[in-house]
């Protein structure tokens, strides 16, 4: 989905003067600033107007600004997003670039930022990544096509990824998603929960997502198990149909990503369920906007920005150091409960399935 041109000239100044606020206040939210005193009202008014403008920092232009009296190093580093033309911001990914320009900036590297779409096309016409073989490449998730990869990695002397499929010989850096989903599963079972919808966006994940839900005693209503493919708009819409065709909730709805869940969330509101009264909702990430959302939501903390500044250091490490071998990192990940799920008083078991 291409980005809208109010997204791409959306401004920090621009957010801050719509809410009628300061821009310094407006950086202390995306930044995630615990120690910040903002009245509820006032932080859910401005990530509403982040949501509504689909704004993204700029991280190229911030390291511009903070490189613009130092040396610049020989060292060239890339990093490919899933998101730009066809792809819509996504703040999962976004928290995870902060910490890898936060190493960069530090580095005085010469970046180059490339989006997905871009990068299959330039692949397609058989087109180098970059005039000059970058020293280090920053891969955002799963490449399925292994002549994709053999492309890249001729356009780097190393490669690192993020989630995804471990490639040979790359460092990788990233949690485990089975075990930090079942974290979840497990915490919805220990709060007497008998029957859950799973909202997936990898089909891939599906059955071991679900074998491991059944065994620890979770029934799956598969009317409300479904895909939505990792956006907010789109669990928002498939929620609402369900609802609207007289279908009853599962007791809990256990959503892979935060964008997904305050879908659900919204959905289930909309329509005059209570959450966690009615409909209880799980999300997966701590993305910024689900500790503020209508109901704050339940979810799985990822360590983001701390995975972009180990991935990016370790890539450092290997260019100055040669290292020969390469490394797997594993990040640990947090249960973040908040309103969006309560203890179950009285669990019935459904039966029309």
């Amino acid at each position: 989905m291409a980005k809208s041109e109010e997204s791409l000239k959306t401004t920090i100044k621009d957010i801050a003067r719509a809410c009628g606020v300061s821009v310094g206040l407006v950086s202390r939210i995306l930044n995630g600033d615990e120690t910040l005193r903002c009245t509820p009202q006032t932080r859910e008014k401005i990530l509403r107007e982040i949501e509504r403008t689909s704004y993204t920092p700029n991280y190229n232009a911030r390291m511009l600004a903070n490189n613009s009296v130092k040396e610049e190093s020989d060292i060239r580093i890339g990093y490919i997003t899933y998101k730009g033309a066809v792809m819509k911001p996504n703040p999962f990914f976004d928290r995870i670039i902060e910490g890898i320009t936060a190493i960069l900036i530090n580095s005085r590297c010469q970046v180059y930022q490339y989006y997905i779409d871009e990068v299959h096309e330039l692949y397609r016409q058989k087109k180098p990544l970059c005039e000059k073989k970058l020293d280090g490449l920053v891969l955002f998730g799963s490449i399925d096509d292994d002549g994709l990869i053999q492309w890249l990695r001729r356009q780097s002397l190393y490669i690192s990824s993020i989630y995804g499929d471990i490639i040979e010989n790359a460092d990788f850096v990233g949690s485990d998603l089975s075990s930090t989903i079942n974290l979840m599963l497990d915490y919805i079972a220990r709060l007497g929960y008998k029957e859950i919808g799973i909202v997936s966006g990898d089909r891939h994940r599906e059955p071991a997502l679900f074998t491991y839900a059944e065994s620890i005693g979770l029934h799956i209503v598969k009317q409300f198990s479904f895909n939505a493919e990792n956006e907010m708009r789109r669990s928002y819409e498939m929620m609402k149909w369900r609802l609207e065709q007289g279908l009853k909730p599962p007791q809990v709805m256990c959503c892979m990503n935060d964008e997904m869940a305050l879908g659900v969330m919204n959905a289930a509101l909309d329509a005059g369920l209570r959450v966690p009264e009615d409909v209880s909702v799980t999300g997966h990430d701590d993305i910024l906007k689900s500790s503020y959302s209508r109901v704050p939501l339940t979810t799985v903390r990822i360590y983001k920005e701390e995975i972009g500044r180990l991935v990016t250091d370790l890539l450092l490490e290997r260019i100055n150091y040669k290292r020969k071998f390469p490394v797997k990192l594993l990040v640990p990940c947090e249960l973040v409960v908040r309103k969006s799920i309560q203890k179950n008083g009285k669990v019935t078991r459904r039966n029309d399935e």
